[in-house]
């Protein structure tokens, strides 16, 4: 599987792991009291999260992509 086909297939779930790793869990987002959407990464970034991450790199891997 390609790095692109995984990515597509499986948007939602990296988007809501990344945004685990980088805000708190009580629903603000990290910025005070105003809550905000979380933030939605291109193919790109999600990329190098991919081979920056190990849990989302292993996770790839086990799906067959080639990296």
């Amino acid at each position: 599987m390609r790095m692109a086909e995984f990515i597509k297939q499986n948007r939602q779930d990296l988007n809501a792991c990344i945004n685990a790793h980088l805000y708190r869990h009580d629903g603000r987002g990290g910025r005070g009291t105003i809550p905000e959407p979380a933030p939605k990464y291109n193919d790109a970034e999600l990329r190098l999260w991919i081979l920056n991450d190990e849990g989302l790199y292993n996770w790839a891997r086990s799906q067959g992509v080639r990296i």
